[in-house]
This record gives C-alpha cells, sequence and structure tokens, in this order.
C-alpha cells in the first residue's frame, strides 16, 4: 500500500470500461408455411434449378428453414425501436385470413424468383397496412410499392424459368412470426424472435 491506495496483486487500476453499442437487428414480419407447403415449395425449387441448368448455373434456393410469406420489411432496429415494436404488435388486427399464391414471378431488381398471389382476402390487406403503418410509427423501413404477398424461392436468378406446372397454394397462417435475418458462415439465417396468434 502506497499513498493510500492499494491494487490486488495482478488486476490493472480500476478504469471506465468503454460499452460498445447495441448493434441494430435486421427484422421482418412473416409467416411460416406448413410442413406440406415447404413440401410443396421445395418441389417448386428443384424444378427452377432444372430449369436454369440450360441456361447455365446460378440459382441459388431459399433454404427450407427460411422459407416464409413476408407481411412486412422492417429493416434496421435499435433495442428501443424493438421493444416499441413487441409492445404494439399485439394490437394489430391478427385475424386468420386466406391467400393463395399461384404465380412464378422473376423481379430483375434483387434477383429473386417468387410465388406470388394478389391480396384479395381484406382481412389480409388490412393487417398488411396496419403492420406498415407501425412500421411507420416506429421510423422504421416504409415500402414505396402496395403489398404483395410473397415466398421466395430462388435468389441470384438471371429470368423467368419455363415451367409446365406451378403449383397453387392456398396459405391459412395460424400465427404472426417476427424474424431476425442474421448472417452467419454458412449463410443467411432467418430466426423466429416472437410470434402471436391469429385469431377468427
Amino acid at each position: 500500500m502506497q499513498n493510500g491506495i492499494s491494487h490486488s496483486i495482478g488486476q490493472a487500476p480500476n478504469r471506465k470500461r468503454k460499452m460498445s453499442p447495441i448493434t441494430p437487428k435486421r427484422l421482418f414480419l412473416g409467416f411460416a408455411p406448413t410442413a406440406a407447403e415447404k413440401t410443396s415449395l421445395l418441389k417448386l425449387q428443384q424444378a427452377c434449378e432444372q430449369a436454369d441448368e440450360q441456361s447455365g448455373p446460378g440459382l441459388k434456393k431459399v433454404t427450407a428453414a427460411n422459407l416464409h410469406l413476408t407481411l412486412a420489411f422492417l429493416g434496421q432496429v435499435t433495442a428501443k425501436q424493438q421493444r416499441d415494436l413487441l409492445a404494439a404488435i399485439p394490437g394489430l388486427p391478427l385475424k386468420h385470413f386466406r391467400v393463395r399464391l399461384e404465380h412464378l414471378c422473376f423481379w430483375p431488381g434483387p434477383k429473386i424468383l417468387c410465388l406470388t398471389g394478389t391480396a384479395e382476402d381484406p382481412v389480409l390487406m388490412a393487417l398488411a397496412k396496419a403492420a406498415q403503418q407501425l412500421a411507420d410509427d416506429l421510423g422504421l423501413h416504409s415500402s414505396e410499392y402496395d403489398y404483395r404477398p410473397h415466398i421466395t424461392l430462388m435468389r441470384r436468378a438471371g429470368n423467368l424459368p419455363k415451367l409446365e406446372h406451378i403449383p397453387t397454394l392456398d396459405l391459412t397462417p395460424s400465427e404472426l412470426q417476427l424474424y431476425e435475418s442474421l448472417s452467419t458462415p454458412t449463410g443467411v439465417e432467418y430466426r423466429i424472435l416472437a410470434s402471436w396468434p391469429l385469431s377468427d
């Protein structure tokens, strides 16, 4: 002990530690397909992949675990925004709906193949509108396009493959999920952070 100051052996003087800021999470709202629906989607992926081999490889399949029907992309979300989001989502019109996906579409901007449909059910339209309004209220990503229900099947697409048969999926989700998009050594992984049941 010197000058009234003592240190434990091997212990550095006490210093203020720099706290690293919490990195925002990349989040979105969506619906997980059932096992039977995933099977149909995986068969469609395989057909797209086989058709693409004629023009050269390049397509990358979305993994079975990552398949989902998108409701709203939220972008980078801070810890506070996530708390506010979790508190507000139960106030959305979480009702059962039906949507038919029957068109295979190529979106050249993001270079993806999607199975798409039209949001004709007023319940789904109301939910999509409310979710987008919530995102706007929280200062999150605001889509410039009208809502179009879709499931992304393939990435790195260069064109629309010619297929003899496109399966029709009639989806009736039972839960709304909040997903986090994570970059991992093996690729992007979508993890469900929370779920809310849809009611009649």
